[in-house]
Formats: structure tokens, sequence, C-alpha cells
């Protein structure tokens, strides 16, 4: 099998899903896949957007061995593969850099009650992926906030990215009613 050609060819197909306007306005100018290690379900080597020179890095991993793991898959018989989800949630984080970090504007923290600080109520999430180290949450979120997944509980932005790649992924029914309408607006035309 052609490796390269293969994650090309659908790293294109996600790009088309997502259509020029959107992608334009995402303001990534590089597209890198490297292999960071093996793709583990709540890990964070899936990928990561670079502010520096706006660019997306991608684990090629994710496309060589593409899990469908149930959280990407709704009741309409919608699915998206780890490598769509993760380049749609790369290409996230860079519109939400590329509009200010939207992610830290009021509008969106409140959407799940973030705080930076502990307050009375809030959570930080620890995960705990078998074979690899702990990561904690940055931020403090709403225990009844409603998120697309576990992973998104982290912070803020990949709250916001993770809920940019259930939208633009169409899987919409995983996504809160709260985010599905900020996206609507944000998204309106691109999309």
């Amino acid at each position: 099998m052609d490796t390269p050609h293969l994650i090309l060819r659908q790293a294109c197909m996600v790009l088309k899903q997502m259509g020029r306007p959107l992608v334009d306005a995402c303001g990534v100018t590089h597209l890198y896949f490297r292999n960071l290690g093996p793709n583990k379900p709540y890990y964070p080597n899936h990928g990561y957007y670079c502010q520096d020179d706006n660019s997306v890095t991608i684990n090629s991993d994710v496309f060589v061995h593409p899990d469908q793991p149930e959280d990407f898959f709704d009741h309409r018989g919608y699915f998206v593969t780890r490598g769509e989800q993760t380049l749609f949630h790369e290409m996230g984080h860079a519109l939400d850099a590329i509009k200010g970090n939207l992610s830290l504007k009021s509008d969106w923290l409140k959407l799940s009650g973030w705080s930076e600080t502990p307050k009375t109520g809030l959570k930080m999430i620890v995960i705990r992926d078998p074979g690899s180290p702990e990561v904690k949450g940055e931020w403090y979120y709403d225990p009844r906030a409603e998120f697309t997944r576990f992973y998104a509980k982290r912070n803020p932005w990949d709250d916001f990215a993770d809920s940019f790649s259930f939208y633009v992924g169409n899987i919409r029914t995983k996504l809160p009613e709260n985010k599905e309408a900020y996206f609507k607006g944000l998204l309106k035309g691109l999309l």
C-alpha cells in the first residue's frame, strides 16, 4: 500500500468536505504529516496546531490505523474516522486562533462554565489512557455542561476545536445544542 498517497488522498477528502471558504477562513498555511507515535484514544498525540506559522501537523498513524471510536458515530448513520476528526479538530484550533482566540471569549466560556481557577462545584478532568502518561485538564468546567466527548473537557480551546470537528464532520447529534447554535452562527456562509 502506498501510505503517503493514501494519507494525502484522505486529507484532501477532509478538506474538500470542509469547503474552500472554511479552509481559507482557518488560515492554515502548512499541513504536515509526521509519525507522532501510536494512535491512542485519549492521549493528545493525534495532531497539533502551531500558531507561530499557522501550520497543522497530523500524526500519520491516525490515517494509517484509522480507528472509528463510538464517539464518532451518530444515530443517523453519520461517522468520521479518527484521521478525519483529527484534521477537523486541528483546523478548529486554527480558526479559533485566527479569529482572536474565540475559545477564551466569554460567549464560549459560559457554554461549559469554564474557569481558569478552581471554584465551588467545578471539576478538572484527569485522563488516564493505558500506556500513556497521565494528562490533566488545564481549566475547570461545570459538570452539568455537555461535551462532544471526554477529551473536550480538558480546556476551552479543545472544547472549541472538538465541537468544531463534530459540527463540520456532521456528527451533530453528539454536539450539545448550545454549541451547535454557536457554530451555526459562527460558520454561516462558510459551510
